[in-house]
């Protein structure tokens, strides 16, 4: 099977590629700006593309029978620098594909974030997004169906994602767990999350390429609601240190935090960052993707903080 991969050079792009090339898949990557990606994989052709102009995304498709759409933006100043790629270049990578004489099936990786807080969302449960980045995912699922008449496409939303490699949240998780503190926006009260490790959202993707129905919304996880405090302690035990204590941030101040943090880039909290942190729980039903989850929280993070140990 001949795949295209966007966002290769990300996290989970490169752990994607690995599992491309081991099952013996032909694989191009899209890259922009010259960049290279990194790990030296053995068959890998790499087209530069950009999905804010719409530049190379024909020349890479051309002869794709599959295209994993993982390229997105993930921090950014405005809404508008969200939407520029999570909506309107998800949309320019729509319309190439429509145009082929055989679409390939697009996969397209989204976010729980499209689908808003809230314990156990279904995949049928209206959206409701809370941040720019969510409303711009959620975009980006529009710009997929818009083009449904003529391109297969399938969405993904994973929450969050976590493994080797991870530049996000596993350093921000160590760093509040070597410091015995870990934060929670707003009102007092537990906060439950879904968690996926990289190597399983990957085998979902896959999933979702080979057997996902066209047009089919998708929620994937490890099937457990992990509260944060549980989170916490089980990072404590492969770290060595004593469990974190949670603390609670009052929504007031995280505003005026994340507004600093947009202006000086000092920090790591942004508005956007915030609006979703004020919500206690994010989490998601076992979805309807013939998908098992193979890698549990303490497995997963064993070998997420390997390189922290």
């Amino acid at each position: 099977m001949r795949y295209l991969v966007t966002g290769a050079t990300g996290f989970v792009g490169q752990c994607l590629l690995r599992h491309l090339v081991r099952l013996g898949h032909e694989v191009t990557a899209l890259v922009r700006d010259g960049r290279s990606v990194p790990g030296g994989f053995p068959g890998l052709r790499t087209v530069e593309g950009d999905l804010a102009t719409g530049a190379g995304l024909a020349a890479a498709a051309e002869g794709a029978d599959r295209v994993v759409h993982l390229a997105a933006v993930t921090k950014a100043r405005t809404h508008l620098g969200y939407a520029e790629v999570n909506t309107r270049g998800t949309g320019r990578l729509c319309a190439v594909l429509a145009a082929f004489p055989e679409p390939p099936r697009l996969v397209l990786c989204s976010s729980l974030a499209a689908a808003g807080p809230g314990r156990q969302r279904r995949e049928e449960d209206p959206p409701s997004p809370v941040s720019a980045y969510g409303r711009s995912k959620l975009g980006g699922e529009l710009a997929l169906r818009a083009h449904a008449d003529r391109l297969p496409g399938v969405v993904v939303r994973p929450p969050i994602v976590y493994g080797p490699g991870d530049r996000e949240f596993v350093p921000r998780l160590v760093k509040a767990v070597r410091a015995g503190m870990l934060p929670a926006v707003g009102r007092r009260g537990p906060r439950r999350y879904s968690l996926i490790h990289v190597d399983d959202l990957c085998r979902a993707l896959l999933t979702a390429a080979e057997s996902g129905e066209a047009g089919a919304v998708y929620h994937v996880s490890d099937g457990i609601e992990h509260r944060w405090e549980r989170i916490g302690a089980v990072t404590a035990a492969v770290l060595g240190c004593r469990p974190p204590r949670v603390i609670h941030i009052p929504a007031p101040l995280a505003v005026v935090a994340g507004h600093a943090g947009r202006l000086t880039g000092a920090s790591l909290l942004n508005p956007d960052k915030v609006a979703e942190l004020r919500h206690p729980a994010w989490t998601c039903a076992v979805g309807r993707l013939p998908f098992v989850p193979a890698v549990t929280l303490p497995a997963g993070l064993t070998t997420a903080l390997a390189a922290y140990r």
